[in-house]
């Protein structure tokens, strides 16, 4: 029992270590590109916050299998190479109790990251879909300009400039805005300029729209390059704006909860996202068994040496992950096989190495 507590207090020391430093330099990526979409006007800066704390869980289920990996390579790594594993073995802890208690630590760690897929992040998921799709993202597209710098949108058709913002960033000042527009008679695209003193976003009361409201200013219609074109001055002239939010490829799958993936569960998108959730738990079981193997290390010969193989197997494990989702949303394989060959390869290889090193070889 004593020597059960030092185990796990090891390995969860470790654990916490090494998902504090991943989660933190993948959610400083995260961030980055955030700060990337609030510079090119996809994500109002109100909203910047509240977005990053959403990718926390998502994260962290990702993570914790991975990082559940290191840890007990690390620790358990450390007591083959200090000799405090050999004399645990001489006191009676046999490798088959080692094995049983990483299974324990292994299935808790796995049901934390299966709480988080199955349940906790399809809820966050869709508060994000509604947060970035919903009106609240598109109420202040005003907010998302950057005074002095033109701003295109996601689909290229429509360029924004205002060279100063209010101070509630409600009212724009000296605005250009430019959108491209079919016309029948012209292969070239032709181009609607507006150039206006003063603009203000508001929603129309019918259809609920968001409408960018220019004032004094004028309306150039017509093609690059030709003299046909036509000038309108108005005293306002109300603008329709593009959607300006975020999408993911696998979003929409992502909001839905697990229960709607199952009554749908021959949809292979569907599919392919249950599966998904699954995996990413039991991985943290095979990754743990994986470890085990891989830890030890002869003494005095450092705990590090097993690191880049452990690691490069991890990325071939998570890389089939992948690849193995897209053939099911593509339908390359029976839903049936789905994800589940990559776990069987993998625990088939795991069974390999235990017998292999129970006739007296050593992962070096």
């Amino acid at each position: 029992m004593i020597i059960s507590r030092y185990l796990i207090r090891e390995v969860i020391t470790a654990l916490l270590a090494v998902v504090v430093v991943l989660l933190l330099a993948f959610l400083s990526q995260q961030v980055v590109r955030y700060l990337n979409y609030v510079a090119v006007g996809k994500v109002p800066t109100h909203l910047l916050l509240r977005l990053i704390g959403f990718e926390v869980p998502y994260l962290l289920a990702l993570l914790l299998p991975l990082s559940l990996y290191l840890s007990i390579l690390l620790s358990y790594g450390r007591l083959y190479a200090d000799n405090e594993m050999a004399i645990l073995q001489m006191a009676g802890f046999a490798e088959r109790s080692l094995m049983s208690l990483t299974t324990c630590i292994a299935m808790s760690v796995g049901g934390v990251v299966l709480l988080l897929m199955m349940w906790i992040n399809p809820v966050i998921s869709a508060k994000r879909q509604v947060l970035m799709e919903g009106e609240e993202a598109t109420l202040h597209l005003i907010q998302t300009l950057v005074p002095g710098r033109f701003q295109v949108s996601p689909d290229g058709r429509h360029v924004m400039y205002a060279e100063k913002l209010s101070r509630d960033h409600q009212r724009a000042e000296n605005i250009f805005m430019a959108k491209a527009t079919n016309r029948s008679d012209s292969v070239q695209n032709s181009w609607m300029l507006v150039l206006a003193n003063q603009g203000y976003q508001t929603p129309d009361k019918t259809s609920g729209d968001q409408f960018f409201v220019t004032k004094e200013g004028y309306r150039y219609d017509g093609t690059p390059g030709q003299n046909d074109y036509k000038i309108i001055q108005f005293k306002k002239y109300a603008i329709r704006i593009p959607q300006n939010g975020m999408r993911n490829v696998h979003m929409q799958e992502e909001g839905l909860s697990t229960l709607q993936l199952l009554t749908n569960y021959m949809n292979p998108k569907h599919a392919a996202e249950f599966q998904w959730r699954i995996s990413i738990g039991i991985s943290a079981l095979v990754l743990a068994f994986l470890a085990v193997p891989f830890s030890r290390v002869r003494p005095r010969h450092g705990r590090y040496l097993v690191l880049f193989p452990a690691v490069l197997i991890y990325i071939v494990y998570i890389n089939l992950l992948f690849v193995s989702r897209h053939w099911v949303e593509q339908g390359a394989v029976p839903i049936s096989l789905g994800m589940w060959w990559v776990h069987g390869l993998f625990l088939l290889l795991i069974s390999l190495i235990l017998f292999k090193k129970s006739q007296g070889w050593a992962v070096k």
